[in-house]
């Protein structure tokens, strides 16, 4: 489906024609094969496993941009991919529908081109592709264990598996995990979580947190009740309730 780049191949799905050709210019020079799509709907979604990102508006369509993410992010072959959700639909619910649909981040239209570059690579920073061809050897890193709540986060394949499981996360939800793990019992605030996460992603929203660790909870089932919030203190994930 792609054609080879040293980055990556990203999917563009975006009805607006000029934003779509801007993005793919501005995409290819930074080193990424890029594709464009303007209707969500005629998207085969088991043909984007191999994407290393998707960048979706689509948003004034029957099947719409959080459609589209919802049944990515469903999908086996293709929930492990970033979205990044753009929309010139403003409003705190609107954003924080994206997250619950799935959406790694949301871009507010119009958006500086320097901004969602950037935005595009912290996403990819949080979780490296390692696709077909891409062996990456072992950094010696040991796994994160949890035994108590017979937990285990693997490092090197960046990896959740509760009683044997892999839980399907978002790059964002790994990384939220992942924090809190390494520092366990210790409650930190949304912005603290959000300056951790999110690092150099300018206008990140704290209620963003919100939503990613009340998905996070979900997925982890029988653990996730460890995974607490204290009025004043913020969250943590705790070793005993």
């Amino acid at each position: 489906m792609f054609n080879s780049s040293p980055l990556g191949c990203l999917v563009v799905v975006d009805d607006d024609q000029n934003i779509a050709d801007m993005l793919k210019l501005n995409l290819v020079d930074e080193g990424f094969s890029v594709e464009v799509h303007k209707v969500a709907e005629e998207v085969d979604l088991d043909s984007l496993a191999d994407a290393c990102l998707i960048i979706v508006d689509a948003m004034n369509q029957p099947y719409n941009g959080m459609d589209f993410t919802r049944d990515i992010k469903s999908n086996r072959s293709t929930e492990s991919v970033p979205v990044i959700m753009c929309s010139s639909l403003d409003g705190e619910d609107i954003v924080l529908d994206a997250f619950e649909a799935g959406a790694d981040d949301f871009v507010l239209k119009p958006f500086s081109l320097r901004e969602l570059i950037a935005r595009v690579k912290a996403v990819l920073r949080r979780r490296p592709r390692q696709g077909v061809g891409t062996h990456q050897p072992s950094s010696g890193r040991m796994p994160l264990s949890v035994p108590s709540h017979n937990l285990q986060v693997d490092l090197t394949n960046q990896r959740v598996v509760e009683d044997g499981i892999v839980v399907p996360l978002t790059r964002t939800e790994y990384a939220i995990l992942v924090f809190l793990i390494k520092h366990q019992n210790t409650f930190f605030t949304r912005d603290q979580i959000c300056e951790e996460v999110w690092r150099d992603e300018a206008g990140s929203n704290s209620r963003i947190v919100d939503t990613n660790i009340s998905r996070l909870r979900k997925k982890l089932g029988e653990s996730g009740k460890y995974l607490i919030n204290q009025y004043g203190k913020g969250y943590a994930f705790v070793d005993k309730l």
